[in-house]
């Protein structure tokens, strides 16, 4: 089952970090495959920076893909350079997204 996770608060950075281990676990347990992903757009795209007391490695080493809006980058003048390793680097967060619910993704929005 393809998931995506939409964080776009940077309050709500507590809630998705424990719902993707959480959501990952149960996925297995119940012997369930499938793609996740984290799209970040709007002000946590600078949580997603190196040095961030956001760590967003462990994610990454389970396999799920952290993708990051170009275009909130370029609002809150965030570089490629300065994302922490492992991140994917959308064109419009909305515009990923829409293609990943056309392509049959669940949406989750903590």
């Amino acid at each position: 089952m393809d998931t995506i996770f939409h964080l776009d608060e940077a309050t709500k950075w507590p809630t998705v970090l424990s719902n993707i281990p959480n959501y990952l676990a149960a996925a297995k347990e119940a012997g369930v495959s499938g793609q996740v992903e984290l799209l970040i757009n709007g002000a946590p795209v600078v949580d997603a920076t190196i040095g961030s007391t956001i760590d967003l490695k462990p994610l990454v080493a389970a396999g799920v893909t952290v993708a990051i809006c170009h275009n909130a980058m370029a609002s809150h003048h965030v570089a490629e350079a300065d994302l922490q390793p492992g991140l994917t680097v959308v064109p419009a967060g909305v515009f990923e997204l829409a293609k990943r619910q056309h392509e049959g993704y669940a949406y989750i929005k903590p």
